[in-house]
């Protein structure tokens, strides 16, 4: 199985997932952002868990591991490459029908998540609806939209998804 890897909206770069056993096999291969220690991140509905640090190889950055089946009982949705910051970690999902291709997620304690949205200047807002409930902020250096979700939106509701 093939997925795309992307980083800040943008697709840079490929991830093989392959059964092996007990384990998926996972090959994933991208181009370097920028220098630094960039990690890849594999979403999963409504968290996003780290996969590992990436390490220059070939063209850019690569990651080999195998994961184990039974820690990934539904296979990631989207692959991203990225940084936490403050507690979000690099995600890609759905919420109320509408993609959010660059986005941060944090789950918090109390069973509440915070989106971090990034929204390109040159287009529309996503959830534009709620934008009166979003507060604008930075996050890891850019300006973002943030997005508290309570409770009953976000428990079994399925209100926040992954893509399709």
């Amino acid at each position: 199985m093939q997925y795309p890897i992307y980083y800040q909206g943008t697709q840079i770069g490929q991830a093989d997932l392959a059964e092996d056993g007990l384990y998926y096999r996972l090959s994933a291969c991208c181009a370097e952002p920028d220098r630094g220690i960039w990690r890849l991140w594999g979403c999963l509905g409504r968290e996003s868990r780290c996969l590992g640090v990436c390490v220059p190889g070939g063209e850019g950055l690569a990651l080999e591991r195998r994961v184990s089946r039974r820690s990934w009982p539904e296979l990631p949705r989207a692959f991203i490459l990225g940084r936490e910051s403050e507690g979000f970690r690099p995600w890609r999902g759905v919420v109320e029908e509408q993609e959010l291709p660059d986005a941060m997620l944090r789950a918090n304690a109390d069973g509440t998540h915070t989106l971090a949205i990034f929204a390109p200047p040159e287009g529309p807002v996503p959830l534009a609806e709620r934008v009166s409930e979003m507060q604008e902020a930075e996050l890891d250096g850019r300006s973002c939209l943030i997005l508290n979700w309570p409770p009953e939106e976000t428990v079994g509701g399925g209100a926040l998804d992954a893509p399709n």
